[in-house]
């Protein structure tokens, strides 16, 4: 529970808006996550979802660039569904009902899971910073990372999957 807490008070203060240019480690990694979704079924990512690219977008409700970026993420989500595009929420909060009211006011198409306070996943896909929007290739591997959200770098997020549906 302290870690959590610990992590999670680093991620506070790494909430933020525009983009960090810096090389993830996660590029060429496979990405494979296992979450509980809201209904506190495990999730298996991809799962069902092999063979699509995926977007995998870790946020939390406090976090102001996190809400922001959820729209497109939505729209992205129904606009390029048919074309083999599949988009994850994985949600930070330490709290499950902070990320059910948020998401009353604000509805997503796609599957939100849950990772308390980032206690199991933080560490494993290097998040230091909310949101870390992940972009994965029909093959599994993690193509893309984005830190942070500002418009400019939503546009790019949006290329970067015109790009790999390509593929």
């Amino acid at each position: 529970m302290r870690r959590a807490l610990v992590l999670l008070a680093l991620l506070a203060t790494a909430c933020a808006g525009g983009r960090t240019v810096q090389r993830s480690p996660l590029i060429g990694q496979r990405a494979e996550l296992t979450a509980e979704d809201l209904a506190g079924r495990e999730v298996r990512v991809p799962g069902d979802s092999a063979g699509k690219v995926l977007i995998i977008d870790f946020w939390a409700s406090w976090c102001e660039p996190c809400r922001e970026q959820l729209p497109l993420l939505d729209r992205l989500a129904r606009d390029y569904a048919s074309r083999g595009l599949a988009v994850y929420g994985v949600a930070f909060d330490e709290d499950r009902a902070m990320v059910e009211a948020f998401l009353s006011a604000t509805p997503v198409s796609f599957p939100i899971l849950w990772d308390r306070g980032g206690g199991r996943l933080s560490a494993p896909f290097s998040i230091s910073r909310l949101p870390t929007t992940l972009l994965v290739d029909r093959a599994g591997v993690v193509r893309f990372v984005h830190l942070g959200y500002d418009v400019a770098e939503g546009r790019k997020l949006e290329g970067e999957v015109r790009e790999l549906l390509g593929e």
